[in-house]
């Protein structure tokens, strides 16, 4: 019986000593590979991870149009730039915000980046619209530069609510008609052509009603006669498929006008933003801005000459004929004038300004022959 007892008794001993043993090792060993590389990578991992910024941006024109195309082009390049600390939502078509309301949107954070024009909303950039006076602009690349040169000279302050990443200038000078040939100043009478801003003032200085109608609108209108034709860019007649719905197109860079687009941000999101994230919107807008007026001016050439494929009769302006339209139009200058005296502007800054546009039109139009940058007016034989 003692036996046995002893015999319990070591064999608890044994149990207690391996147990301890066993315990030790554990303790002493080391950890398993998978803890070691969590420890080891946790820490840095979590300092070094960096908030990714996610923005929203709006383009009212069509998917498929040069601008709109550009705009996607350089947001993506803006994004590769931030090395994943931006994320950039693309828009175009309008389905965020419709032309009128990109500048009202954009201030009011429904989105963070806009893209329209000025025509869209008068009398919110008085000062910018002097750009878009019929001063005979004959080229989109030529307008875009005059209107850089005149912001950065007078920094209005209709911009201080924004921050103005970009701005392209789009000439009008061809009026396409669906129905009736525009060959002389008379033949203008009465007609209804689509336009909006200080182009729609030019429209009905030279006789003609114009129409303050969405450029979604106007193939359909001219198709059902609801609109004989409307003073655009050529590039309208392939981006809009016009050249389908028109026979002839009048150019007429005499009373050249242009549609100042702009690219704006939400200031308070701009500033927001770390300083070296705004130089890269910056950089790569200013590199866009280039490339957009140049494209535009080939796009606009490549547009005529395939309309000339469509049957579209082209007809240009004797210069005596130019001559009567660049004075019909003197009005709409001298109106808006008036326009901004009454709205508090000193009438010789205004005429000053406008005086500048026209010098900086002639220093442009020097630079694009000597640069042999392709003109928009050219049309192949």
């Amino acid at each position: 019986m003692r036996k046995k007892g002893f015999t319990r008794f070591m064999t608890l001993v044994i149990s207690i000593v391996i147990t301890l043993a066993l315990f030790s090792g554990c303790s002493n060993s080391t950890p398993p590979a998978t803890e070691q590389k969590n420890s080891g990578q946790d820490a840095p991992a979590q300092e070094t991870k960096q908030e990714v910024i996610k923005l929203t941006a709006s383009n009212f024109l069509p998917p498929a149009h040069l601008l709109s195309k550009m705009m996607g082009d350089m947001l993506k390049e803006v994004e590769a730039q931030s090395n994943g600390r931006l994320q950039i939502t693309f828009v175009p078509g309008g389905s965020l915000l419709t032309a009128p309301k990109v500048a009202d949107g954009v201030e009011q954070g429904l989105a963070d980046i806009g893209f329209s024009h000025i025509g869209y909303n008068p009398g919110r950039f008085p000062v910018t619209e002097a750009l878009d006076l019929p001063l005979g602009y004959s080229s989109s690349w030529i307008g875009t530069n005059v209107g850089v040169d005149f912001l950065d000279k007078y920094k209005p302050k209709e911009w201080d609510d924004f921050k103005l990443l970009q701005i392209t200038g789009g000439t009008t000078f061809a009026i396409h008609t669906a129905k009736t040939p525009i060959k002389k100043l008379e033949d203008l009478k009465g007609k209804a052509l689509r336009g909006a801003g200080e182009v729609a003032d030019a429209l009905n200085a030279l006789g003609a009603t114009a129409r303050d109608i969405p450029m979604s609108e106007v193939y359909e209108g001219m198709s059902k006669g609801n609109i004989e034709g409307a003073l655009l860019s050529a590039e309208t007649l392939k981006s809009f498929k016009l050249a389908d719905v028109a026979k002839y197109s009048t150019i007429a860079p005499s009373i050249g006008n242009q549609y100042i687009f702009y690219m704006i941000m939400n200031k308070s999101k701009w500033e927001s933003l770390p300083s070296d994230l705004q130089k890269i919107f910056s950089d790569v807008g200013a590199k866009y801005q280039a490339e957009a007026a140049l494209a535009w001016n080939k796009v606009n050439l490549a547009a005529f000459e395939n309309a000339s494929t469509k049957g579209i009769e082209f007809i240009r302006l004797s210069d005596d004929e130019a001559a009567r339209w660049k004075t019909a139009v003197q009005p709409v200058i001298d109106n808006y004038i008036t326009k901004m005296a009454g709205r508090g502007f000193s009438e010789q800054e205004t005429k000053d300004q406008i005086a500048y546009i026209k010098e900086r039109v002639a220093y442009w139009e020097q630079q694009q022959a000597a640069q042999n940058i392709p003109p928009e007016t050219y049309i192949k034989k």
